[in-house]
């Protein structure tokens, strides 16, 4: 599998990315119990630091949670019913064939052969199985509606030479995956824009400070190529922010309603 450029800090990666709320798990959980879904065994891809896993835990009996970075492992949030692994998504051979219930991939699958982890999942996934994809794109502020596009021209005009063209399929909210028909059934999307979609609620909601957020942006993965290819430059993030300050009149404490662009899809393996 290609991996991003640079290996992410765990530790920040874990403290500073947003998490993932009751509504969303509850979409999920509804969805797996429909096709009678069973609550023994889940998979998390690409875990990170163990979001996803820990909040799994809770509810299966045994979580399996792989990942390609050490880096994130060593980080990872530690649970007695949760095992973390080294691997790609692409190869699951470290599971059985109809072994688990439910296959989470969150903010994650652009970043993965496609194809090859729905092969993957189809065969590690018991019948009547559900996969669930999910990830958030561009930040959206409640009260700042400007706040959107500035953002979204300063991350081209800053970052385009360092913006992995993979993560287009997330701009595109994964509309380009064609899950096969012969693996998986009753596909079900979500797409929160903020824009064409206003009966559909936000999944991904939090309510931080102006620091907060600039901490949230130093994660992002072309950000961190920049400055790795750059280590001697002004900090872009920070000169942009104290630009937002000046124009929205923020202060560091100042509490902001953030939102994310976001997508849910979720899919029953056939028989």
């Amino acid at each position: 599998m290609a991996t991003p450029k640079l290996d992410y800090d765990g530790a920040a990666y874990n403290a500073y990315r947003p998490t993932y709320g009751k509504v969303l798990y509850e979409k999920v959980y509804s969805f797996h119990k429909s096709h009678n879904g069973k609550f023994d065994n889940a998979l998390d891809i690409a875990t990170g630091t163990g979001q996803v896993a820990t909040d799994l835990s809770q509810t299966f009996k045994q979580v399996y949670a792989t990942d390609i970075s050490s880096t994130m492992l060593q980080n990872a949030i530690k649970k007695s019913n949760i095992t973390y692994s080294i691997s790609s998504a692409e190869d699951l051979s470290q599971f059985s064939s109809n072994s688990i219930d439910l296959i989470t991939a969150a903010e994650s699958a652009h970043w993965f052969n496609i194809t090859e982890f729905f092969k993957e999942s189809f065969r590690v996934l018991k019948p009547q199985g559900t996969l669930a994809i999910w990830s958030y794109g561009q930040n959206i502020l409640k009260d700042y509606p400007d706040f959107k596009n500035l953002m979204y021209n300063f991350m081209k005009d800053e970052f385009a030479p360092f913006y992995d063209k993979r993560l287009s399929t997330l701009e595109n909210f994964y509309r380009d995956f064609k899950f096969p028909e012969e693996m998986f059934q009753n596909v079900k999307w979500e797409i929160y824009d903020g824009n064409e979609t206003p009966d559909i609620e936000p999944l991904f909601t939090n309510e931080w400070t102006v620091s907060r957020l600039v901490k949230y942006f130093k994660t992002w993965s072309f950000y961190k190529n920049y400055m790795e290819t750059n280590p001697n430059s002004p900090d872009p993030i920070d000169n942009h922010v104290a630009d937002l300050k000046q124009r929205f009149e923020w202060k560091d404490d100042e509490l902001l309603q953030v939102q994310w662009q976001s997508v849910l899809i979720l899919a029953e393996r056939r028989l």
